[in-house]
């Protein structure tokens, strides 16, 4: 059991985890690029038929309904550009972060509500949770915004002599400083 907790096992378990997160983004990156190929060829081609309705004269029923299509699938294809921003972020830096997400959630409503206000399908507690959802999602990106501004505050502040506080800040930098060398 004690081979569980060694140093060898680690670095083994931990090469072999990313040599298999690898392996993954070289299978899954033609698949995104395919993907995202796929939905710029519908819009040209809901681009087309929105037109073609306009210039043959056809019923304007069917214009409607040929733009509504094109209004879905473009923003179907933000929601896919936010998606994707998130699953490259995954791959640089392993990790998913808060940020990101929160925008992708931003994007996806927003789209929710231009579908339901075309499609004109909302009730008024449909609106009101669009909106709380909303305001959920803005009032913690403005939150982390600030924690995040906060931080980066605090380390360019200049320590005063004398400030146990600044003291050990400056002893967790120079820790930080040195693992990184020796990485």
């Amino acid at each position: 059991m004690r081979f569980l907790f060694s140093d060898r096992f680690s670095k083994k378990a931990l090469n072999f985890y990313n040599g298999f997160v690898n392996l993954l983004v070289i299978l899954t990156v033609p698949i995104v690029i395919l993907t995202l190929m796929i939905a710029i060829a519908i819009i040209l081609y809901d681009l087309r038929l929105f037109t073609a309705h306009i210039t043959e004269g056809k019923l304007v029923l069917e214009h409607e309904k040929a733009f509504k299509l094109l209004i879905k699938n473009i923003l179907n294809f933000f929601v896919l550009i936010e998606l994707f921003r998130v699953f490259l972020d995954v791959i640089e830096y392993r990790r998913i972060r808060k940020r990101q997400m929160l925008e992708a959630g931003i994007v996806f409503v927003v789209r929710e509500i231009v579908i339901s206000m075309f499609d004109q399908r909302f009730t008024y507690l449909d609106l009101i949770g669009y909106g709380v959802l909303l305001v959920a999602l803005g009032v913690t990106y403005v939150l982390i915004e600030r924690s995040w501004l906060d931080v980066i505050r605090v380390m360019r502040m200049k320590p005063k002599e004398g400030d146990s506080f600044s003291e050990d800040i400056k002893q967790v930098y120079r820790k930080l400083k040195v693992r990184k060398v020796e990485e």
